[in-house]
């Protein structure tokens, strides 16, 4: 046997030897790379191996504040006049085509830091803000009443609803933009030391159009007191809120409401007679360039409770200026003026203030 024998037989004795190790080797999965999910809207993917749609959001934002309002007693060197604040916020949307319809859950996790008081530290205003499921019209979790109206820009005091809570209920879309809803709202308006026996009704009526939008609300809710003499209550809440779409660039809000609650004086809890409020607010809004809006909104409140010291009303007004360098980068300029008037037999001196902000916000 020569040489080249000799070599050819070896090389053929490996590549059979390496044929077999490689057949014993285990097979990689296809890669199972992200996908795009453009079927509701921009910034949803698809999770891996799944049907189901995720939307990742949030903010982060810087301001700079004066002292505020409210201050009736003066300022003193203890008060801070000038105060850094950050704000930082999380979403998750989830979404799914199911054979009942749209599957959704969703999460928003807020941070707002409060370095102004003494303890203060970041992160101790950390707290879940929205937490909900959805399907179909179906809902339930942590999210925004159904009543909740609110038409401020700037210094936007002059809300009024419940804000947020846990609640059930059901929004039906009746077609042309028009959503009629109903739902069960854990909304606590007790005397201290009284427990709730029924959840608040609340239902609105809504519509969104090219115009702009429109919705009325109403409701009821439960007033217990630890005295079986008066027993229990049952104070109500009816409002709206409009934006309307006057001109290019232009746009015009207003929202209000009236209602009864539970009264913040003893005199008025041991006679179960309830505190009567109402609110309004507006705003106009004009952006007269691509990347500059200039709003201005007010907003008047009114409390009649008992007809003694815990009566008072005031107003207030607010002018902002907010420009956008880039996409998803805002710098916001803020003023505001308040007046609080109180009942003569009040402890509570009467006040007029002035305030301002500059924010940074970050959105993404």
């Amino acid at each position: 046997m020569n040489i080249k024998s000799l070599i050819l037989g070896s090389a053929a004795a490996l590549v059979a030897c390496g044929s077999a190790q490689a057949a014993d080797l285990p097979v990689a999965e296809p890669v199972d790379y992200v996908k795009v999910c453009d079927a509701y809207g921009a910034g949803y993917f698809f999770i891996p191996g799944t049907d189901t749609c995720l939307k990742i959001g949030g903010k982060v934002l810087f301001g700079v504040s004066s002292e505020g309002f409210g201050n009736d007693a003066g300022l003193d060197r203890a008060d801070d006049l000038v105060n850094f604040y950050t704000e930082t916020t999380f979403s998750f949307t989830a979404r799914e085509e199911t054979e009942l319809g749209t599957l959704t859950a969703h999460m928003e996790f807020d941070d707002a830091s409060d370095t102004t008081t003494a303890g203060g530290t970041v992160g101790n205003g950390a707290a879940i803000d929205k937490a909900y499921i959805m399907l179909g019209g179906f809902y339930a979790g942590l999210t925004d009443s159904l009543l909740d109206f609110n038409a401020g820009l700037g210094y936007d005091d002059y809300g009024f609803g419940f804000g947020d809570l846990n609640t059930i209920g059901y929004k039906a879309d009746m077609g042309n933009g028009v959503t009629a809803a109903i739902a069960l709202e854990e909304f606590n308006n007790n005397e201290a030391g009284a427990g709730t026996s029924m959840p608040a009704v609340t239902a609105s009526l809504s519509v969104a159009q090219g115009w702009g939008s429109l919705v009325v609300g109403a409701g009821v809710h439960q007033v217990r007191y630890t005295n079986s003499a008066t027993s229990t209550d049952f104070g109500f809440a009816v409002g709206g809120e409009g934006t309307f779409n006057i001109a290019e660039g232009l746009t015009f809000g207003l929202a209000g409401g009236y209602g009864t609650r539970i009264s913040n004086l003893a005199a008025g809890i041991a006679a179960g007679s309830l505190a009567k409020e109402w609110l309004a607010s507006a705003g106009l809004a004009y952006a007269f360039a691509d990347n500059m809006t200039l709003s201005l909104d007010a907003g008047y409140k009114s409390v009649n409770d008992f007809g003694t010291t815990g009566d008072f009303k005031g107003w207030g007004t607010s002018l902002m200026l907010e420009y956008v360098p880039v996409k998803n980068l805002s710098v916001t300029g803020k003023v505001g003026y308040q007046k609080m008037d109180y009942h003569a037999s009040s402890a509570t001196a009467d006040w007029d203030d002035v305030a301002a902000k500059i924010e940074i916000e970050r959105t993404f």
